[in-house]
């Protein structure tokens, strides 16, 4: 089973060590054209935390073999470089891997501020493309993204995993099937031990000979090199998105797949940065989002909360893993692999027969109005299926759970919060066009 705390050990993990990537097998499979192939020869851009996690992932599935690995610190690409043989490309420039013919798929990896840009790149090169959330770095970049998938036709998946979690799905049905009522708000919390206000120390690997400083800024504005910067690139408006673009995401992307929406009609953000006060970041280390949504599909008209405080590190939230849905009629806790239905008086339980074709096992009673759903033994766990989701869309030509309209639609959702944040107004937002209304 895979539990919260796995997954955070791993969407924090340092680089993968060589010793933990899997060994591959071999196998081939038939593609919606019918021409054998072998399996996707895959290839990451960006092999720092979470692309390392990704990549290791990604090959887990046995449905893809490494092709290519890009990334501008010596440090990265130096993880891999011994375990794996002359197929395998090493370079610090993405375009040599976009270059190549005979890799099909890209991991973009990458600080946020170049999501869109390679993934747009990588399509028209004809590349399938997982690209780590946000996909986007501003609401400017959302159209061009979304225009290049539909006419190069290539196959998208944002890294939101738990879009193909159990608890995603279950929860989904619940309130379809109306265990909760109307929705009236959806709220999510993210909490993080603070870490000492020592000065930023690099190590001794990070320095101007070992990174290639002016590729990794790209787009950004001109700096001098800064391996705070570069190490932890997510707290500076720069090249990251904040808070709002590395964590709210998951919890909107879910709220969107449950509740069928398309994005929220007024955002308003709000917060600072009230602990980190060192010059380590840009970015609030506190921040509170909230999202009204209109009322579609008579699920109810509601409101999303999202909260993030880098500070506090007693409550210990992973609104990724454990979100709550709260109806006129009751409540839902969903996480990855659990979710728990509490509602107002006495429960039907009937009703889970409208759920059996996610239940293999029995509901765990704890109240008269309080049952526990737990996803089957075995499970991989949603990081898991999320790849096998896109390396299957690339088989046989379908749809991934995430594609790019969804991605963008949960991103923008995301930097409507920081955004708001900064103009320390609320925002209206057209959820058609993807413009702010004036």
């Amino acid at each position: 089973m895979y539990t919260r705390k796995k997954f955070i050990r791993n969407a924090f993990m340092g680089a993968v060590a060589a010793s933990a990537l899997p060994k591959l097998s071999s196998g081939a499979y038939i593609r919606k054209s019918g021409s054998q192939k072998d399996r996707v020869r895959l290839a990451v851009i960006g092999k720092g935390r979470m692309g390392s996690s990704d990549l290791r992932t990604a090959l887990s599935t046995g449905m893809a073999t490494l092709a290519g690995v890009c990334d501008v610190f010596d440090k990265n690409l130096d993880a891999l470089r011994k375990q794996e043989g002359k197929d395998v490309m090493f370079t610090k420039e993405y375009k040599e891997i976009l270059d190549r013919k005979d890799i099909d798929a890209v991991i973009i990896g990458t600080p946020d501020h170049w999501h869109q840009k390679i993934a747009i790149e990588a399509m028209k090169a004809g590349k399938d493309v997982y690209c780590e959330k946000p996909v986007i770095h501003s609401l400017q970049e959302a159209r061009a993204l979304v225009e290049a998938q539909e006419k190069t036709g290539r196959i998208f998946q944002m890294g939101s995993q738990g879009m193909s979690s159990w608890g995603n799905r279950l929860a989904k049905l619940m309130v379809e099937a109306g265990f909760v009522g109307a929705v009236t708000q959806v709220e999510g919390q993210f909490t993080s031990g603070p870490a000492s206000l020592k000065p930023f120390i690099a190590p001794p690997d990070a320095n101007e000979k070992t990174i290639w400083w002016n590729r990794f800024l790209g787009s950004a504005p001109k700096h001098a090199f800064d391996a705070q910067r570069f190490l932890q690139w997510r707290s500076w408006s720069d090249y990251g998105t904040g808070v709002a673009g590395d964590l709210f995401v998951h919890v909107i992307a879910s709220t969107h797949f449950i509740m069928n929406a398309a994005g929220p009609e007024k955002a308003y953000g709000t917060g600072g940065i009230r602990y980190y006060t060192n010059g380590t970041r840009d970015t609030p280390d506190l921040l509170l989002g909230y999202l009204d949504y209109p009322d579609q599909n008579k699920k109810g008209g509601f409101t999303l909360s999202l909260s993030a405080n880098l500070a506090d590190g007693v409550s210990k939230k992973w609104g990724s893993t454990d979100f709550t849905i709260k109806g006129v009629e009751g409540v839902l806790t969903v996480g990855w692999d659990k979710v728990v239905l509490k509602t107002n008086g006495k429960t039907d339980t009937s009703a889970f027969s409208r759920l059996k074709e996610l239940l293999v096992t029995d509901p765990v009673k704890i109240a008269d109005n309080e049952y526990e759903f737990n996803v089957a033994a075995g499970s991989k766990g949603a990081h898991h299926d999320h790849f096998v989701n896109f390396f299957t869309a690339i088989r046989d030509g379908g749809k991934t759970v995430a594609d790019t309209r969804f991605g963008v639609q949960a991103s923008a959702a995301s930097l409507l919060c920081y955004q708001s944040y900064l103009k320390q107004k609320a925002l209206i937002w057209d959820r058609e066009r993807w413009n702010l209304k004036s």
